[in-house]
């Protein structure tokens, strides 16, 4: 199998294998690395339809900390038995801090900071990461992209998810799921509407959860 063969337009299927844990596992790791063709198939669904789009728009490069999971390496890790993971229908995305300061990206932060405060009527905070841009693009293009999930994940608190889990697939499950995870959250999950999950980024949802 070539690992280098491209997905989308920037996105490799080596990217969407990477793991360390498989590395230092070699039963995990003949699986993991050999993924089967329907895997592949909805790897490259999920770039086509998704992740690519996103790219094009975001202009800057989606780093995947985490793409397809064999079973082995899903059951290793303690993921869910559920997870969109291991059909290659899901990744865990992050976008660098660059974002935050390149002139290129100006254009498309000031686009999202105006589309949040008209929904929200809320600024948004200066402390928000990179991946709170990311979250929040996603959310206000939900209705335009084939996501079935999107995660704002972990991280310091509201507006700094350490990572976005985007999920689509080409089946007929439940689309546009927005969700939060995260030991800040009285119950660490969440299923905000849209206005509340763009709340997480503004100053006054920050001022209510302090």
């Amino acid at each position: 199998m070539n690992l280098n063969q491209r997905l989308s337009k920037n996105f490799t299927l080596n990217e969407f294998l990477r793991s360390s844990t498989a590395e230092r596992d070699e039963a995990i790791a003949k699986e993991q690395f050999n993924p089967p063709e329907h895997v592949v198939a909805n790897l490259a669904y999920l770039c086509g339809t998704t992740l690519q789009p996103i790219r094009d728009v975001i202009g800057a490069p989606l780093r995947i900390t985490s793409g397809y999971r064999c079973p082995s390496l899903n059951e290793k890790i303690g993921g869910s038995k559920y997870s969109q993971h291991m059909q290659g229908q899901a990744a865990d995305v992050q976008l660098p801090d660059r974002f935050l300061r390149h002139p290129a990206s100006r254009r498309i932060r000031e686009k999202i900071r105006q589309r949040v405060q008209a929904i929200t009527g809320r600024p948004l905070r200066e402390d928000i990461n990179a991946n709170f841009w990311l979250f929040a693009y996603v959310c206000l293009r939900i209705d335009h992209l084939d996501i079935d999930q999107v995660i704002h994940e972990f991280g310091a608190g509201y507006g700094q998810p350490a990572w976005v889990h985007i999920a689509a697939s080409a089946g007929d499950r439940d689309k546009r799921q927005i969700l939060t995870l995260g030991r800040y959250l009285p119950q660490r999950k969440e299923t905000p509407d849209l206005v509340t999950a763009l709340n997480y980024g503004t100053r006054d949802e920050a001022a209510a959860v302090a």
